[in-house]
């Protein structure tokens, strides 16, 4: 079977606008209040390197998230 340049032509257009419909549906939607608390809660927490502080890290950021009604 020899492929024409064509068919290239049609797979590479199928597979361009497949693609880009796909990251476009694909692609999740955050609330700004919850990436704002993501954030913050990061900065909080980074202050106690795991290391040294064992789960400090986690606990600061757990209750951060939940002072900000957000789920960890």
């Amino acid at each position: 079977m020899i492929i024409s340049g064509k068919h290239i032509a049609a797979i590479v257009f199928v597979l361009a606008s497949t693609s880009q419909s796909f990251a476009q549906t694909s692609a999740p939607q955050i609330d700004p209040a919850r990436a704002a608390a993501i954030r913050d809660c990061n900065i909080k927490a980074q202050v106690y390197v795991l290391y040294a502080w064992g789960n400090v890290q986690l606990y600061v950021y757990r209750a951060c998230m939940a002072e900000r009604h957000q789920t960890e």
